[in-house]
């Protein structure tokens, strides 16, 4: 009998670690599929150089330039850093001296006009081109 309860105890002892050993054994040899994230892959985006439009124009002139824009015209003269602008509309005709501002706009022109283009469209009530507006300047003297 003393080899019965021998045997029986040492099965106690063995069949448990047996079974752990063999249960890690099953589960770290098993193929994981690799763990999903639950972020949305993203695709990576370069930035894009800006391209900023420029133009040179010489302010120091002398320069006349013809815009036409819903039943107005506007005539704009440049000579020795004095701006002044003439704007025809019903048969009357507006003068304004711009020559204030030219440090400003000279800045913006030789940046980046896009910003000058919208502050423009803005009081003309329509987008406003300032390279075609700039090709009807003509080189040539005025009063």
């Amino acid at each position: 009998m003393d080899d019965f309860f021998s045997t029986v105890s040492k099965g106690i002892i063995i069949l448990p670690i047996i079974i752990i050993v063999s249960s890690l054994i099953i589960k770290f040899n098993q193929n994981q599929p690799l763990p999903v994230k639950n972020s949305i892959l993203t695709p990576t985006l370069k930035p894009s150089p800006l391209v900023s439009k420029k133009l040179n124009i010489d302010l120091n002139g002398p320069l006349v330039c013809h815009y036409k824009n819903n039943n107005q015209e506007y005539d704009l003269f440049v000579k020795n850093k004095k701006v002044s602008l003439e704007v025809k509309a019903g048969g009357q005709i507006v003068k304004y001296d711009l020559s204030s501002y030219v440090p400003l706009v000279g800045g913006m022109l030789n940046n980046n006009i896009s910003t000058l283009e919208s502050m423009a469209s803005q009081y003309l009530g329509k987008k406003v081109d300032l390279e075609a507006i700039y090709k009807t300047c003509k080189k040539e003297d005025f009063k």
